[in-house]
C-alpha cells in the first residue's frame, strides 16, 4: 500500500537581533580607585522607540541607552567592595556615535549605589534613531557594539 504524498512547504525566515533586544559587552573584572574596591562590571546597550506627536501626546524621540552595572566582590574582611554603597564608585567612559546622522557623545560617569533599588550603576543616553555604535571603557570586549534604534512610531 502506497502512502499518499503531500506537498510540504518550508519557510526559512532570517533571524537577527530585533531593535528592541539589548546587546551586551563581556563582563570585566575591575579594581576601583579606592583601596579594596574591586568587582565585576557589565554593560548593556538597549534602544527605545519614541512616539510621534498627536492631539493628546507630545513628541518623544527614540534613543539608545547604555547601562553600566558594578557588582562588588564579596570580601569577608569588610573592605569597601563588601559593603553596599560604601565609597566604591567605578568611573566609566561611554562613547556613542550615530552612524546615520553623525551625532555623537562621550561622557564619563561613575557608578552610583542606590540603596532603595539595590543597583550600583551609571546610565548614558543618546537621542535619535539610526544605527548607533557604542564603546565602553570598562568593558573592552567587543571593542564596539552597534544597535539599531527605530524611528518614532
Amino acid at each position: 500500500m502506497a502512502a499518499p504524498i503531500l506537498p510540504v512547504l518550508v519557510f526559512f525566515v532570517p533571524t537577527g537581533p530585533a531593535s528592541a533586544d539589548p546587546l551586551y559587552f563581556e563582563p570585566a573584572q575591575v579594581n576601583g580607585p579606592a583601596a579594596g574596591c574591586s568587582g565585576k562590571v557589565t554593560a548593556e546597550v538597549s534602544s527605545s522607540r519614541g512616539q510621534q506627536a498627536g492631539e493628546f501626546a507630545d513628541f518623544i524621540d527614540s534613543s539608545a541607552r547604555v547601562t553600566v552595572h558594578f557588582t562588588p566582590d564579596a570580601n569577608p574582611l569588610g573592605s569597601l567592595s563588601g559593603s553596599p554603597g560604601g565609597n566604591c564608585e567605578i568611573p566609566t567612559t561611554v562613547t556613542m556615535r550615530n552612524l546615520d546622522t553623525g551625532a555623537s557623545q562621550t561622557e564619563t560617569r561613575s557608578t552610583q549605589y542606590d540603596g532603595h533599588y539595590g543597583w550600583h550603576a551609571a546610565f548614558f543616553t543618546l537621542d535619535g534613531s539610526g544605527r548607533v555604535a557604542v564603546q565602553v571603557s570598562t568593558n573592552p570586549n567587543p571593542a564596539e557594539l552597534v544597535i539599531d534604534v527605530p524611528a518614532p512610531a
